[in-house]
């Protein structure tokens, strides 16, 4: 809340009794002492106002020790005092006092003194100084109301600059300025009150005290019984014009006691004219009293033109002083060299081609047959194209070493249409200098840091192998966003400078042939079948100047608002982490204004439980989701009992916290955000935790080891109580993935990059690739890492920094000073399948369970149907019944969320009738978020009770490749009476193959699947064996075979009519290889897991035609090392890379560019 307070003016104002009389005050009678002294205690008719926190009606005496904002009495003894203030926060002060024209006449002019004393220093060093402004009002009632004019010759400006921060001696002559000024073309009437200030004007930092002292005021003016002429203003200055070209300006005659009403204006020098409407000009006119006179200057050559404009009324007469200077840009044309010889301030004309226009924004680069020149003028840059000729006049300006045309009063003119291209110069790099402000082309150079894109205002450095120059990257150019040249380029562009360094300065995307558009493996998958996921510091969003006292993030928070909001519709995320929320309102209108999105925000904050603060805009940390796809289970600050109670009861909850304080925990309370929701893609729905995170920034050890414990307590606390969900930690981590920001420490982060069993760092290939996520800063402190549950969905390669500048102008500065980073997940949907594929039962039994299984389980139920297929020959409601009630031929089976499997009851008839074996065939049917594989049907053959049976002794068993030979045995349920023939079918598993080179033999042998089996007379057992055989390969699924009884003439198939053979692979490791970047302009990078980075591996590199170039055995180290050798130099195309580990075979493609 803003405090606006003002004294009463109990005294009334100054009277001003006579002409030519001074009023002085040297505010000796302040008070001396005391920091609450009252109004009462100031000179008669002087008042102040307060505005701001903490704004009140009294006063302080002091030395200028004190740095609170306050109106100050100050002075070293009670003797000698002055009046002034100091600001601080929000608070503003304000001096002043009304003055009375009691004189009788009218006041025409003020003759205004005063001493000026700085008391205090507030900053160490400045570039510009505190001051205060002295304004002057005619219709004000108090410092609070009216309209004011500045008057800047009677503001004084603090002396001095720099020195140790304190109290100073405002008496001493080095502290103090003596200023004097006369206010003219005034009228002041008899009886009317005007009033003066002092505003408080602080330019950076903390505050200087100013104070004012001897002040002294002189009234002059014309007596009442006088005739009288006044002039406001008391004379016109046109300054200075171009020949052609005119200028009006005007000033307001007022008269009294004239002896006629008509008064008559003459100008006398044709360059001067005068009109009553700004439309009809005339060298005299006919006026009344009180009107205002327009003038137009229109100088028709070069000089100076210095006249007067004359009223006369009866006897009386009384010029107006005019003055105006003629400049005639043709005829002062210079060549650019000239020109860049001037000194700074001298006004020159220069005429040429454009080789720059608004490709910068401003300046445009003009350039002639001598030399090239920026000129700095917005009006300029965007009026003109490249290859305009113009002609420019303009003073000649020198910034950071660069000479340029630039300042006020720059014109310019194109002469004609034509249009001629200015070809760039070719030259050396080593030539750079000496050709400041043209067009260049310099040939045969590479980018020296060739990793990711080229950001906004930015230095880039290029060389030939045996020196390097400066390339900057203009943030107006089309340039930022785009990746860097590989390899050797001609780079053209204008020549700038910077200080002591000559630059480049590429105009457009064509200046920099091979840069281009960023690629990403994923981009090509629609957004509408992913899941995907942000992090996005949005820089002190919403902070405002007025509310906090200072600019925190981007000046203009409408533009802000409005870009976030582009760039958020742009990303078409699922859900986006943001950080540095400072503005609940502007935050809730952005989520307002972006459809079918809500969002959510933490309430804990750095130093959230000392309350609001006028000093420092909050950091929030917050979410923004797409409600048709995100579904908000709870959302919860972590640790907030533990912060608490550690903080304020029992300091040993955070045991041997860094600071000594564990109110320093994660940023002083800034605790991380966690949102768990229900995700929905294509039907498929998980259940995702989200911990947005902003940790303590800062760069030095301190801040290291917070963020090594912050992050410590976040791992345990995650290990122990969310060990199998699926977990996406994401924010502004304030460090690197790949290695801290301190200088020689590792990651704040270590120990969840190091537990590649629980955690995967997604955006650490990011790090290595040479990605940051700032404007200025050089590493990538922006990150997402996720829980292993999680790595399956994760889309390999799909992690990116976006880049909005070509979309968003000026991103740095009007909308953020990081970047969005985003990682894409495919949801895989579970699998359901029938736990076994056969089941046997025969019509004694009352009922078997029919099983059914979910691959993984779900976050939200999963209802699927079962079909009682039309081949099944035992009848619904004769044979057999089912549990669910089955309706129409059709099963509804629930799995509840969280769960893997479910059942179907089966209950069989007993019929009593002699019949053959009936048979029921249940089938998954399709449903969307559910996959289904081979074991999407179950047979169950219903045995009739009265014929022998025949079964597997067994059900299923497990043995290893290479094992010896297995005995299967089945047994009859009484010795046989007679001979019997047993046909055995083999089911393999996917992928299983029969066959001495392949998976498993038997025997007897299995001829297309069958094995025949006979029984004798007598026999109570049968069997056969089978051996599984050793391979080289690593099977992808579990093998097994399933042996089944599928026909036995005369016997009855018994309930166990199913043996099943696992086979258990013995493979002993799981390649996994990578390349990045892919598409690649030579550099060939290979990544794998930790696990593998060490191990040997044989590689061999083929070109478009299948011929090897490169081959060998190493490390990824090594053949990354190898092939990039191999690659470079090389034509585009498609090559292929296959590698062999274990035995295995990977073929990874590459994109040549």
């Amino acid at each position: 809340m803003v405090v606006m307070t003002s004294v009463t003016l109990s005294k009334g104002q100054v009277n001003l009794n006579a002409l030519n009389t001074a009023y002085t005050q040297d505010f000796n009678t302040l008070s001396a002492t005391g920091t609450t002294n009252d109004v009462s205690t100031l000179p008669a008719g002087w008042v102040f106002l307060e505005t701001g926190t903490n704004a009140n009606t009294a006063y302080a005496a002091g030395t200028g020790s004190s740095n609170a904002g306050n109106t100050y009495s100050l002075g070293l003894d009670a003797s000698d005092r002055a009046l002034g203030g100091l600001q601080s926060g929000s608070l503003i002060p304000f001096i002043g006092s009304g003055f009375i024209n009691n004189t009788g006449a009218t006041i025409t002019e003020l003759q205004v003194s005063y001493t000026g004393e700085q008391w205090r220093l507030g900053a160490a060093s400045r570039t510009q100084a505190d001051r205060l402004d002295f304004q002057l009002s005619l219709n004000a009632t108090s410092l609070a109301d009216g309209s004011w004019t500045d008057f800047d010759n009677l503001d004084f400006s603090a002396p001095v600059l720099s020195g140790t921060v304190g109290a100073l001696n405002g008496n001493a002559p080095a502290n103090r300025n003596d200023l004097s000024f006369t206010i003219t073309g005034l009228s002041i009437p008899a009886g009317a009150t005007f009033w003066m200030r002092w505003t408080d004007f602080n330019v950076a930092s903390s505050d200087d005290a100013l104070a004012i002292d001897d002040f002294s005021i002189t009234p002059f003016g014309i007596p009442s019984d006088q005739p009288s002429f006044s002039f406001t203003p008391a004379s016109l200055n046109f300054g200075e014009i171009n020949v052609g070209t005119d200028r009006i300006l005007s000033y307001l005659v007022t008269g009294n006691n004239l002896a006629d009403s008509i008064s008559t204006v003459v100008s006398i020098s044709s360059a001067f004219q005068l009109s009553l409407d700004q439309l009809n000009f005339f060298d005299t006119l006919n006026i009344i009293d009180s009107t205002t006179v327009y003038v137009k200057f229109q100088p028709t050559t070069n000089g100076t033109f210095i006249d007067s404009i004359y009223h006369s009324n009866g006897l009386l007469v009384k010029s107006l002083a005019v003055a105006g200077n003629g400049y005639d840009p043709l005829n002062n044309i210079i060549s650019i060299a000239d020109a860049r010889t001037q000194s700074v301030g001298s006004k020159v004309t220069v005429a040429g081609r454009i080789t720059a226009g608004n490709q910068f924004g401003s300046p445009a680069y003009v350039q002639d047959l001598t030399g090239g020149i920026p000129v700095f003028d917005f009006t300029l840059s965007n009026s003109v194209a490249i290859g305009d000729s113009v002609i420019v006049t303009g003073p000649i300006g020198i910034f950071n070493d660069q000479k340029q045309i630039s300042g006020a009063n720059i014109s310019f003119i194109k002469p004609d249409s034509s249009i001629r291209i200015i070809a760039p110069k070719v030259i050396a790099i080593t030539e750079l200098a000496e050709n400041e402000g043209l067009l260049v082309t310099v040939q045969q150079v590479e980018i020296v840091n060739k990793s990711f894109v080229f950001y906004p205002q930015s230095t880039e450095l290029i060389t030939n192998d045996s020196i390097q120059v400066d390339l900057r990257i203009d943030g107006d150019t089309n340039i930022p966003g785009l990746t860097k040249p590989q390899g050797l380029v001609d780079v053209t562009g204008v020549v700038g400078r910077f200080r002591a360094n000559a630059q480049l300065l590429p105009r457009f995307r064509e200046d920099l042939p091979g840069a281009t558009e960023p690629q990403n493996p994923g981009d090509s998958i629609p957004k509408t079948t992913t899941f995907d996921v942000v992090t996005w510091n949005l820089e002190f969003f919403g902070a405002t100047r007025e509310e906090y006292g200072e600019e925190f993030g981007p000046a203009d928070e409408a533009l802000q608002l409005e870009n976030t909001r582009q760039v958020i519709t742009s990303l078409e995320a699922d859900i986006i982490a943001v950080q540095e929320v400072s503005s609940d309102s502007l935050f809730n209108e952005l989520v307002t204004q972006l459809p079918g999105h809500r969002g959510i925000c933490s309430d804990r904050f750095s130093y959230s439980f000392e309350g609001p603060s006028s000093d420092f805009p909050p950091q929030k940390v917050c979410f923004i989701y797409d409600s048709t796809t995100v579904e908000v289970v709870s959302y919860r600050a972590m640790f907030e009992n533990l912060y608490d109670s550690a903080r304020s009861i029992n300091a040993s909850l955070l045991p041997n916290y860094p600071t000594g304080d564990p109110g320093s925990f994660w940023s002083s309370g800034r605790l991380p955000f966690m949102l768990t929701a229900n995700v929905t893609i294509n039907g498929i729905t998980e259940r995702v935790h989200f911990i947005n995170l902003h940790a303590k920034s800062g760069s030095a050890v301190a801040d290291f080891n917070r963020r090594v414990y912050d992050a410590q307590v976040l791992k345990d606390s995650l290990d122990a109580n969310y060990a199998n969900e699926q977990v996406i930690i994401l924010g502004d981590l304030n460090d690197d993935l790949d290695q801290s920001i301190v200088s020689g420490r590792p990651s704040s982060y270590t120990s969840f990059v190091n537990d590649t069993t629980s955690y995967l760092p997604v955006t650490l290939a990011l790090s290595l690739a040479g990605a940051k996520t700032t404007i200025s800063f050089n590493d990538m402190i922006d990150h997402q890492i996720i829980s292993d549950d999680l790595q399956e969905e994760y889309l390999i390669g799909s992690e990116k920094v976006v880049t909005p500048f070509n979309s968003i102008a000026n991103y740095g500065n009007t909308t953020s000073d990081h970047l969005p980073v985003m990682v894409r997940y495919q949801f895989i949907a579970p699998v359901v399948s029938f736990t076994d594929a056969f089941g046997i039962i025969g019509e004694e039994t009352d009922s078997v369970l029919v099983n059914l299984q979910l691959s993984r389980p779900s976050a939200t139920d999963k209802v699927f149907t079962l079909s009682v297929e039309p081949t099944s020959t035992a009848e619904y409601g004769a044979d057999f019944f089912t549990s669910p009630v089955a309706s129409a031929s059709l099963i509804a089976i629930t799995v509840p969320a969280g769960n893997t499997s479910a059942s179907v009851l089966v209950k069989v008839v007993d019929d009593m009738l002699d019949e053959s074996n009936e048979t029921l065939t249940l089938k998954i049917l399709p449903t969307e978020g559910l996959l289904i594989n081979d074991s999407s049907t179950f047979l169950l053959t219903i045995i009739d009770n009265d014929l022998t049976t025949i079964a597997f002794t067994e059900a299923e068993i497990s043995r290893e490749e290479g094992s010896e030979s297995y005995q299967v045995s089945l047994m009859l349920s009484s010795p046989a009476d007679t001979s019997y023939t047993v046909i055995i079918r083999a089911y393999n598993s996917a992928g299983v193959l029969y066959g001495n080179r392949w998976d498993y033999t038997t025997n007897p042998g299995n001829m297309q699947g069958r094995i025949t089996l006979n029984i004798s007379e007598g026999d109570s057992t049968i069997s056969f064996t089978v051996t599984p055989n050793s391979d080289v390969f690593r099977e992808r699924r579990p093998e097994h075979i399933l042996f089944s009884i599928e026909s036995a003439t005369g016997l009855l198939v018994g309930t166990q009519s199913n043996f099943k053979f696992n086979i258990i692979d013995v493979r002993p490791c799981i390649p996994v290889f990578g390349v990045f970047p892919n598409p690649t302009f030579g550099e060939v990078k290979l990544y794998t897991l930790p696990a593998n980075e060490e191990t040997l591996l044989t590689g061999t590199l083929l070109d478009p035609n299948g011929v090897a170039i490169s081959s060998g055995e190493g490390t990824v180290k090594q053949l990354s090392e190898q092939f990039t050798t191999a690659l470079k130099g090389k034509r585009r195309g498609f090559y292929m890379l296959r590698l062999i580990q274990c035995n295995e075979v990977i073929s990874i493609r590459i994109l040549k560019l």
